[in-house]
């Protein structure tokens, strides 16, 4: 890089940042960041809860092999939701989409095999599905905020 390239770098990427910190005073993404830390938080709860409940389901059922399959499978879950609330912090919308789609789709699965589950943490699901689906609809806004002023989400 020449002399002259390597100062018209330095000048656009100073210019870049001064743009850069006057409209990241002028828009408040706190309200944004809260709502996403919030799901994220509710993604470790589920992926913690899925594991403790292949724990335990393996430990109760008195079949080894079946105690073994219900374990990897919520076991499985469990490590899609972490990687999940892990991958939120890069891709929100994305990450948030899939978590909405997978843990309904989880539900009624339960749901259809056990009618019981409809009403077992019925609140606590119902809580899971607004987070995520505020968390969704906000990390769309994040995005296009920070899109807007130039910023990528790391």
């Amino acid at each position: 890089m020449s002399h002259h390239q390597a100062t018209e770098h330095t000048i656009s990427t100073t210019e870049q940042s001064e743009t850069e910190s006057i409209f990241s005073d002028v828009y408040d993404t706190s309200v944004y960041e809260k709502t996403l830390k919030n799901a994220r938080i509710w993604l470790f709860v589920i992926a913690g809860f899925q594991f403790a409940m292949g724990i335990f389901e393996k430990l109760t059922i008195e079949d080894p092999q079946v105690g073994w399959i219900a374990f990897s499978i919520d076991a499985f879950i469990a490590f899609i939701f972490l990687g999940l609330a892990l991958w939120s912090k890069k891709k929100p919308v994305v990450s948030f989409t899939i978590a909405l789609v997978l843990y309904i789709l989880i539900n009624v699965g339960f749901m259809l095999i056990d009618s019981s589950n409809i009403y077992k943490g019925f609140l606590i699901k119902i809580f899971v599905v607004i987070a995520l689906v505020k968390a969704n609809r906000d990390a769309r806004k994040y995005e296009n905020i920070r899109a807007s002023i130039g910023k990528v989400i790391q």
